[in-house]
């Protein structure tokens, strides 16, 4: 059952990969995509997942007192229940109390550390710096849960936003960027901001004509980061990647060669906040 929104863009059903999947993207693809959120299976797999999210919370809002732990289970109740309570409230103040969080960015041992690709499956980050993951990963948060005029928060913010500016238009590796791209795209004020303006403008030099970018930048969650943004240039480079994705789309409907369900998660939540870019035009002439 594929929507009008998605067809342009895709040879083989995308959406095939959720119907009996119970994580917490396939369950807002089933409820959001698939229209499943009345049917009783659906009502059953969700209140399962929710349970299974808020399992093992501590009493001080961590969950096992770790930062990574937490943050997928913050960013797991976000894609199912999306709205805040007194236990997510809890675990963002544990979260905003951290000194990896607080701290200013500077040369530090934590900051030495890395957190993997692996490490983050299921979140929409990618590997490097650890604090400049944990920084982007609770900004985002934050936000998301309704958090974004918190005093840390907005600190933290303006921190990354002069940082940014200083270094013309990125924070670090192109792939911590991107971590503190995800939280700058989803904040009402800072996703305005002019760095965001300079890291979409490298981004569109860096971009090769096949509509991906080199491989330190990870084509998904830059594809879905950018589809957050309303500026005529991000959306030109989204249309350039959306423009490749029938060419490389699996015969399972999914994408990519591994966490397929993830990568496929991420394309078409893009897909579905942008599916005006293409011309039938292009339609016509697209792979």
């Amino acid at each position: 059952m594929q929507s009008e929104a998605i067809v342009p863009y895709v040879k083989y059903d995308p959406l095939q990969i959720f119907y009996a999947s119970k994580t917490p993207a396939a369950l807002y693809a089933r409820q959001k995509w698939l229209q499943q959120a009345k049917t009783k299976k659906w009502k059953n797999d969700f209140r399962e997942a929710v349970n299974t999210l808020f399992s093992g919370q501590c009493a001080n809002g961590s969950w096992n007192n770790s930062l990574l732990l937490t943050i997928h289970k913050l960013f797991g109740l976000h894609l199912t229940i999306r709205h805040q309570d007194e236990r997510i409230e809890k675990g963002l103040e544990w979260l905003l109390s951290q000194e990896v969080f607080c701290k200013d960015n500077k040369i530090s041992r934590a900051q030495s550390e890395k957190v993997s690709a692996r490490d983050l499956h299921g979140l929409p980050f990618s590997g490097g710096c650890f604090d400049h993951f944990v920084k982007g990963a609770v900004l985002f948060l934050s936000t998301i849960f309704g958090q974004e005029n918190d005093s840390k928060v907005i600190r933290v913010y303006e921190m990354l936003r002069i940082i940014g500016e200083k270094r013309k238009g990125r924070w670090c590796t192109w792939s911590c960027s991107g971590n503190i791209l995800r939280a700058f795209v989803v904040h009402p004020l800072y996703r305005e901001s002019s760095i965001i303006r300079m890291y979409v403008k490298k981004l569109g030099q860096l971009q090769r004509p096949d509509g991906h970018w080199p491989p330190q930048m990870p084509f998904y969650q830059t594809v879905n980061a950018l589809g957050h943004l309303d500026f005529i240039q991000s959306d030109d480079l989204l249309q350039r990647s959306f423009l490749t994705l029938r060419a490389e789309q699996n015969k399972d409907g999914t994408w990519g060669r591994t966490q397929r369900e993830w990568n496929t998660f991420l394309i078409l939540h893009a897909i579905k906040r942008k599916n005006y870019l293409l011309s039938m035009e292009e339609i016509e002439h697209s792979p």
